[in-house]
């Protein structure tokens, strides 16, 4: 097996008010996998998220990418290490779609080529060629949340993370996203999925974490742990794992 792309050796995390948010969470991600991270509201999905890139420093522990500590180049890691917020949003600040999709790229003062080059190919990428023009505002939720995805690609990551991305959308949404998704994955993109809600996305992974109270408490296929599912609070989703994916149900 290829060497990690990312891990996480031992990270803890308290807030200031004493409450411990990570504990002691070792995991790897390889280069090309599909990862979904689950838990309960407030069982520390988000917090672990913002360690992933250095928006949040850990109170001990580390994070690395390629076997090199992020806080070491946090520009390299952020760049590499992409993050998709719950609040699409407040993760939009351009007057249009095309300009949203390349703050990121514009604020590396790339060449302008290279600006629409990338912001071309993150809005083919999910499924918003011919939006250039539209104003964020008047998209839908499902639009919004792939144009968040699209302003992520512009930076080029070596890895997506996506935190509760199926929050407010109804099924077409999901399917919309859920097809981003798999083509990205298909394309090589290594992804991680954060969510309380299995059914709409365990049949694309190939992988599935547990967590719990800010500790790991399962990490296998998810043929393998389905069964734990409950355990730690997370409704298990009715059927075959391979029938769990709203891009089916269209």
């Amino acid at each position: 097996m290829s060497s990690p792309l990312l891990e996480t050796h031992s990270l803890c995390y308290t807030f200031p008010d004493g409450t411990k948010a990570l504990d002691d969470v070792n995991l790897i991600f390889h280069a090309g996998s599909f990862v979904v991270l689950a838990g309960a509201n407030g069982s520390g999905k988000t917090v672990f998220m913002r360690h992933l890139n250095g928006l949040a420093r850990p109170t001990s522990g580390e994070v690395f990418l390629h076997g090199k500590s992020i806080l070491s180049d946090l520009s390299r890691a952020r760049r590499s290490i992409g993050l998709v917020f719950q609040d699409a949003d407040a993760q939009i600040v351009g007057q249009t779609v095309a300009k949203d999709a390349a703050f990121g790229p514009e604020n590396l003062r790339l060449p302008r080529h290279e600006i629409d080059k990338r912001v071309q190919k993150a809005l083919l990428s999910t499924g918003l060629v011919g939006f250039d023009e539209r104003r964020p505002h008047t998209l839908s939720g499902g639009e919004k949340r792939r144009l968040a995805v699209a302003g992520v690609l512009t930076m080029e990551p070596e890895m997506l993370v996506l935190d509760e991305p199926f929050t407010g959308l109804d099924w077409p949404g999901c399917a919309d996203l859920l097809a981003v998704l798999e083509n990205l994955h298909l394309s090589g993109k290594t992804i991680l999925l954060i969510t309380h809600d299995l059914d709409k996305v365990l049949a694309q992974a190939d992988r599935l974490i547990l967590m719990e109270s800010g500790c790991i408490r399962a990490d296998g296929s998810p043929l393998e742990i389905i069964g734990e599912v409950e355990k730690r609070g997370i409704r298990r989703p009715a059927g075959e794992i391979a029938d769990m994916s709203w891009k089916q149900r269209q």
